[in-house]
Order: C-alpha cells, then structure tokens, then sequence
C-alpha cells in the first residue's frame, strides 16, 4: 500500500476536518479558520498523508517557543519563536490506523525540522497519545504554562533532533 505526503492545498481541508472530528473525543476540534491559520502561516510545515488517492491523515506542525504550547482555537497573528519545531496536531483516520501513516508525517515532520536545523522538537499529548509518543522518542517535559485546556492528561512531551536520525523505539 503506497503512501502519499503531500503539502496541504485548498481541497483538502473537509476532509482534514473530517479526522479532526472522527479523532478528538475530550476536547473540542479546533475551528476551520485556526486550522487554516496555522497552515497560512507555516505551508512548508503542513502535511495530508494519501492513501490510494484518499486523504487518511494530517500533521500540522510550525516554529514556535519551546516548552509554551500555543493556545488552541485561536489565530495566530504571527509565528512568534523559533526555538522548536512544534508538531500542533496529527491526527489519523480509523481507516488508515495501523497502516503506518502517522509515522509516515512524522518522518517527513523530523527531516523538515533537521533540513531547517532545529535543536528540538515539542508537542502536546492529549487523550491516549503519551503512549504512541514516548515510542516515538519523545519524553515528558516541564511547559512553562497550564495545558488544562488540551484535556486531561495532556502532556507537553519533547525529542532532541540528535534522537530523530535514531529509529523509532520498538
């Protein structure tokens, strides 16, 4: 099964929107409009994953401050910090799930942010992620800000670019 990553156009945010809607239980989707803004911002940084043509799967990622996630919902004016490659959203249909889609965009994620020469990357886990991330080679780390309004549980979690040349752990 041949698997596509493409920047994202236009045409593609139904169906982005679609996942984001199937994938996030605890917390509410992001609207259209901060979506899209963090695309505008960052196109080089933003990526659909193709199945057979289908869109199956998304990863939105931008520069940002290390360790202050941005808030959710709402616009940025502009891309303020620069001191880690923020991953802001992956998020998977269930009909792609297991077909190696999501390690797909974040390949594609760890050579933009090694090309661009970043030192770090920086996420937020939310509902079941911390798991699917600590494989990954993330780990848990301190935010400088309250992450209540990603959920419970969520876990602002970070790799060092030296680790993402490494495999994924098993």
């Amino acid at each position: 099964m041949s698997i596509q990553i493409r920047p994202i156009t236009s045409e593609d945010w139904p169906q982005i929107m679609a996942i984001q809607a199937e994938c996030y239980r605890q917390l509410a989707p992001e609207p259209l409009s901060v979506m899209r803004n963090k695309a505008e911002l960052a196109p080089q940084c933003c990526w659909v994953g193709e199945i057979k043509g289908a869109v199956l799967g998304y990863l939105l990622c931008h520069p940002w401050h290390a360790h202050q996630p941005p808030p959710l919902s709402v616009p940025m004016a502009a891309l303020t910090g620069d001191e880690e490659f923020y991953l802001h959203d992956l998020a998977i249909s269930t009909r792609a799930r297991g077909l190696g889609l999501g390690q797909a965009l974040l390949d594609q994620a760890l050579r933009h942010a090694s090309h661009s020469g970043y030192a770090r990357l920086g996420l937020v886990a939310v509902q079941d992620a911390p798991a699917f991330w600590l494989r990954q080679g993330f780990a848990p780390a301190q935010s400088r800000k309250s992450l209540a309004e990603y959920g419970d549980g969520a876990l602002y979690m970070e790799r060092l670019l030296d680790q993402a040349c490494q495999p994924p752990l098993a």
